[in-house]
Parts: C-alpha cells; sequence; structure tokens
C-alpha cells in the first residue's frame, strides 16, 4: 500500500474546452477519460464529514475497484492536504467491504458519479494531475492536484508549488469550489428534500423485512398449513389475515432465533431517532410478523401503515394528506434509507 501526500484546489468549470487546450499547451497529456463512481462513508456522529476524512470506494466503469483513506485535512489557506491511501481490490468483494465498514461503524453517505478526463505532467519529484469532471445532476469541476512522496514532502513547499500550478491557468478566471464532492452532492439531495414544510416522515423498511418473511414463509410452509388444516400459498399468507393468528406462535420461534445478517435496520432506527419529525413506518409485510419483529426491537409501531394492493401515494391521497408535504422515503433499499437520513440529519 502507497501512502502518498496529496495537495489540491478545485474550481468549478463552465468551459472544459479551454481548459484542455491551456493544458496541452503546458505539455499535460491526457491520460484516461473514463466514469467514476464514488460511495463515500462516514460514522453516524458525522466526524469524517466534519473534519474532511475521506473513506471511499471508487469503482471505474464498474470494472476496477479502490478503497481510499484520506486522514483528517491539514488546512492550507483554503487548500487541503491529506495523506492518502488507497488499496486496489476485486470489484466482486464490494458487498463485503460495505458489510466490513458497517461492522466498524462506518456507512454509504452519499455517492457521486462523474465523467472524469485526466491530464498529467510528472516533473522531477511531483506528479501535477488536471481532473476535468462532469458530476451527474451537478455540473462541471475541475481540481488541480500535485502528487509528492510522503517522506520527500513539505507542507510549505507544496502550497507553495500548488499555487503556482494554478496559477497558470488565472486566465481562465475559475471561481473556487471549497466544499468535496462528497458534500456538494449531499446538500444538493437535501436541498430537494428541505422545502417540506411538514413534520412527518413517511419511510419504507420492507427491502430488508420482507427477506427473513420470505425466509420465515419458506421454513415454515408445511407447519403453516398444518395448523391452517390447508396447503398455504405465499398469496394466501400474504392477503388473509385469518392465517395470522394461527401462525403467530411459529413467527415467534423464528423471530426468537433470527440473527440479522447486518445491521442497516438497527442502524435506521438509530438514525430516526435522532430526528424530530413524526415517523410513519410503511409496510406490505405480514401485520403480524411486523409487529413481533419490532417489538423485538423494542421499537413503537403504533405508527404504522400496512399496505397490501395500493401503494403510499394512493394511501395518502385517500386520507387527504398532502403528499408534496411529507418526506416520503419509498421503494430504496435499506443502505440508501439510511444514507438519505444521514443526508437530512447532517444538513439540517
Amino acid at each position: 500500500m502507497k501512502i502518498k501526500v496529496e495537495t489540491e484546489k478545485k474550481y468549478y468549470c463552465i468551459e472544459p474546452e479551454l481548459l484542455q487546450k491551456k493544458a496541452i499547451e503546458l505539455g499535460f497529456k491526457e491520460i484516461s477519460k473514463k466514469f467514476e463512481s464514488d460511495e463515500y462513508f462516514t460514522d453516524l456522529e458525522f466526524e469524517f464529514i466534519r473534519n474532511r476524512t475521506c473513506l471511499r470506494i471508487r469503482k471505474n466503469e464498474n470494472i476496477n475497484m479502490e478503497i481510499t483513506f484520506k486522514g483528517k485535512s491539514t488546512s492550507l489557506l483554503n487548500s487541503y492536504c491529506k495523506l492518502e491511501n488507497n488499496i486496489k481490490a476485486n470489484i466482486d468483494e464490494y458487498d463485503n467491504y460495505v458489510n466490513l465498514f458497517s461492522s466498524l461503524g462506518f456507512y454509504s453517505y452519499v455517492n457521486v458519479g462523474k465523467n472524469r478526463i485526466t491530464y498529467q505532467l510528472e516533473i522531477e519529484k511531483y506528479v501535477y494531475n488536471i481532473m476535468i469532471d462532469q458530476l451527474d445532476n451537478i455540473g462541471g469541476f475541475v481540481e488541480f492536484e500535485i502528487i509528492a512522496d510522503q517522506k520527500k514532502s513539505d507542507k510549505n513547499e507544496l502550497l507553495k508549488e500548488l499555487n503556482d500550478f494554478v496559477s497558470k491557468f488565472e486566465s481562465l478566471n475559475l471561481k473556487e469550489a471549497n466544499d468535496p464532492y462528497r458534500d456538494i452532492v449531499a446538500k444538493r439531495i437535501y436541498n430537494d428534500i428541505k422545502n417540506v414544510k411538514n413534520n412527518s416522515i413517511y419511510i419504507n423498511v420492507d427491502d430488508v423485512i420482507e427477506k427473513y418473511e420470505k425466509d420465515f414463509f419458506r421454513k415454515y410452509k408445511d407447519e403453516i398449513s398444518k395448523k391452517c388444516n390447508n396447503n398455504i400459498g405465499w398469496i394466501e399468507f400474504k392477503k388473509n389475515p385469518l392465517i395470522e393468528n394461527k401462525i403467530e406462535e411459529l413467527m415467534e420461534k423464528y423471530l426468537s432465533n433470527l440473527v440479522f445478517v447486518n445491521n442497516q435496520l438497527l442502524t435506521t432506527i438509530n438514525l430516526l431517532n435522532k430526528m424530530s419529525y413524526e415517523k410513519y413506518f410503511v409496510t406490505k409485510t405480514n401485520k403480524t410478523f411486523f409487529k413481533i419483529l419490532f417489538k423485538k426491537m423494542d421499537i413503537n409501531t403504533n405508527n404504522t401503515i400496512y399496505l397490501q394492493e395500493k401503494n403510499l401515494a394512493i394511501y395518502l391521497k385517500a386520507n387527504n394528506i398532502d403528499i408534496n408535504k411529507q418526506i416520503i422515503i419509498d421503494k430504496f433499499d435499506i443502505k440508501q434509507i439510511n444514507s438519505i437520513l444521514m443526508i437530512i440529519i447532517n444538513n439540517s
């Protein structure tokens, strides 16, 4: 694992063609053009956000994967200098890394998708990079970066070198962008949410609960049929409320021995407890199954909306609830749900 010192400045870039032309004039060569997907992780107290620590999984063209950790930033007069640790990883191990991070208390915060063109020039002990980025639904940016060996770098010297580097492009009148991409994208997501006037949040947690519900039915199908004196299929199990009382004991037995594959649902509850909104759980899972599960997790299920055929929007409209004045987190996987909750909490 190589440890490098990364010193960089970022600017908005409206006319990338002019920037590319200037870079070529200065001897820079295009070394790559690719789509990068960056997933950033943070702790639940948001210390990583506050001190600009970076824990990231980067996928290049969904072929290669790299794990990056950049420690707490050292401010250098509006630029940032960090030690950078990179590990190449097998993209097939993505889920394992995500589970490892969550086990250590770090959760997916935001995904940044960008098309990146990189120009590079290497002179003596420095590598100079110009990364021209187009972020999905955000806009254009350019990062000027100097990479140096940790053992051969001096902070003040790096700052001077970076300023000299950037000054070669001053004719383009670039405006500096001080926030990391992680925070820029998170704020964009939050701004799409914050106009909500109501204090209610509706959250569908079926992504994780349905997995256990289906596992329960698969394991206990024969016993369910025996207790009901009938061959019970999945559809009847889901729709016939008369079955629930007959098999509640089986649900208790299954859930008493349940081991969560990961702690994402527990994290959801932890995050919701940090929020002042009135919380409503939305589910299409078996009502009794849901209640027993949440009771064992010591979660109040009074504010739970049980749906079958109709979707949440239809339900809210039928109950004269203005859908445009609610925070609705529906049809997301549990990792995305937690990301949205963290963004709301951190930016409120």
